[in-house]
This record gives C-alpha cells, structure tokens and sequence, in this order.
C-alpha cells in the first residue's frame, strides 16, 4: 500500500510478454524483493485443462525469466492439483507449464510430494488448523500468477482462490465439505498461513462463466499486476462485469462477493475503491472497470 493505498496496473496487450512487463512496471516493480532470494511462483494448475482455467504456460515463463533481472538464488514454480488431476507435475506437462518453466529455469514442484507443516494462522477463526507446503514458508518471496474466471462454487476464482493450491488434500478436502458460507470464509484465510507477496492476474483470456474447469471464454487481452490480494480480486471481477458474466457475479457489486468481503476482514487488502490506485495504459475500457471498482477519477491513471 502506498499513502495508503493499493497500486494496480492494467495494461491492455496483444503480447503477452508485453503485458507481463508493463504490468508488472506500472505497478511499481515486484515491491520488497532483493537479489540472492528464494522466490515461490504459484501459478494455477488445479487441472489439465488448458487456459484459462490453468495459468497461461507463456505467461508463467515469461515471470520466470522476469524474476531473473532480481539475480535470485532460485526460482520455484509449485502447485499441487485437484486429487482427481495428480500427480500436480503430470497436469503441469500437460497443459505444457512444466516444460515452459523448465525451459525458463525455474524448478519446477508438484507440493504433494514435499514436507507439509501444520499452521494455526492468527486471524483464521474457521479453521482451527490446516497444513501448507513447507516451501511456502520458507521462500523469501512469493508471486501469485493466477488467472480470471468464474467457479461454480466459489463464484469466482483469481489471487484470494489460488491459494486452495497450497492446502494438503486432507485439508482441501475439508475445505470443500464445509458448508456455504464456511466455504467461502475458509478460502480467504488460507492465505493468513502466508500472502503472497506480488499478484500476477493475467486476462489475456478470462473464462466468464462455468469454471473452474470449462465455461465460456473471452478474448480479453488484458494483464493486472498489484502487490494487494484483495485489490487484485476486485479488478478482476470487474473485469468480468466489463465483459459480461454470470448473474451472481454481474449484478452485485465486488465488494460484495463473500470470498473478497471476508478477505478484506481479515486483512488482506484494500476494502474499496478510495483504497486503490488505478493506473492504465492502451485500455479503452479503464474508466468503466474504475467505475465498477469505484476508483475516484482523481485515482484513475492513465500512463
């Protein structure tokens, strides 16, 4: 947050390699990382689907190879899959994320197959204890590269979601036999075991309705970068509004969504659109997805 505030970039691309590095600059760099660190990219790979309902391979190659100009001592891409889709490695070389990571120079994990630690996070008042991937912990820096799209449980799935992918499955399994709207406060607070520090939210294609596996799909040809979970939630579902989306995401207001709502309560991020920054560049559309947001104009950036 500077003066209070979430700075979020939406850059509007054709490439995505473009996109990557515009956002991520816009956004002001990737905020607090230093050379010679351990950096954890989690990226989505809940399936063997392809994008948008897993992380763009080109996409999550092209952050490797960024992460590079910080001189880190390692990169890691992890993720541990849905039960039904593992090992995670095989849905990564799938969908082709592990050879495009691989290719980069990042080590590539499946969590299933390291140490996992137990963790009763402050804050978590629904959980009494789940376990996280020991990885987790202990890098020094941790970038969510997630994706846009709707989920027919959930609602929608982006930065605050993606961290179901750092449960154990005992614990993801849990997770989902809670009941609604459990559910929805569980997900948020998985993310008080460890934030991720940076969040990558590629739209280049958003999947607006079905999900998390399937369901229509727009050609949005946007990147959204921001070191605020909770801002980056926010701006992609009102991306989604923008281009047009399920009911129960197209007629409330973001800050409403349950999953966001109880993120914001516990401390995540920005609470609403006086707490953002929007900063824009070649997207006609900005103003419209500010005025879902509710982004003052003087806090609407056009760079």
């Amino acid at each position: 947050m500077e003066n209070g505030r979430a700075r979020v970039a939406l850059v509007g691309t054709e490439s995505v390699g473009t996109g990557v590095e515009q956002a991520i600059e816009l956004a002001g760099g990737l905020h607090g990382l230093e050379p010679d660190k351990v950096i954890l990219i989690k990226p989505n790979v809940n399936s063997n689907d392809p994008f948008p309902a897993t992380s763009n391979p080109e996409t999550v190659a092209t952050l490797v190879n960024y992460v590079k100009r910080y001189n880190p001592r390692q990169i890691i891409v992890g993720d541990a899959s849905n039960a039904s889709y593992l090992p995670t490695i095989d849905s990564m070389k799938e969908v082709g994320i592990y050879q495009a990571a691989k290719e980069a120079g990042a080590d590539i994990v499946g969590f299933e197959e390291g140490i996992w630690v137990e963790v009763s996070p402050v804050g978590a008042k629904n959980w009494r204890r789940f376990r996280v991937p020991s990885m987790l912990l202990d890098a020094d820096y941790v970038i969510s590269q997630c994706v846009i799209k709707t989920h027919f449980l959930a609602v929608y799935s982006m930065a605050i979601k993606n961290w179901i992918g750092v449960l154990d499955h005992r614990s993801r399994y849990s997770l989902h036999a809670s009941p609604r709207p459990l559910f929805y406060k569980r997900i948020a607070e998985i993310n008080l075991a460890r934030p991720a520090d940076f969040v990558l939210l590629d739209g280049t294609k958003a999947m607006v309705t079905g999900g998390p596996f399937r369901g229509d799909v727009a050609e949005a040809n946007l990147m959204v970068a921001t070191s605020n979970i909770t801002a980056a939630d926010a701006t992609g579902l009102a991306i989604l509004k923008y281009l047009g989306t399920v009911g129960r995401v197209q007629n409330i207001s973001v800050w409403e969504q349950a999953v966001l709502r109880h993120g914001i309560e516990i401390g995540l991020g920005a609470g609403s659109g006086d707490n953002i920054d929007l900063i824009s560049r070649n997207f006609e559309a900005a103003g419209t997805v500010s005025d879902f947001l509710g982004i003052p104009k003087e806090r609407r950036i056009v760079a």
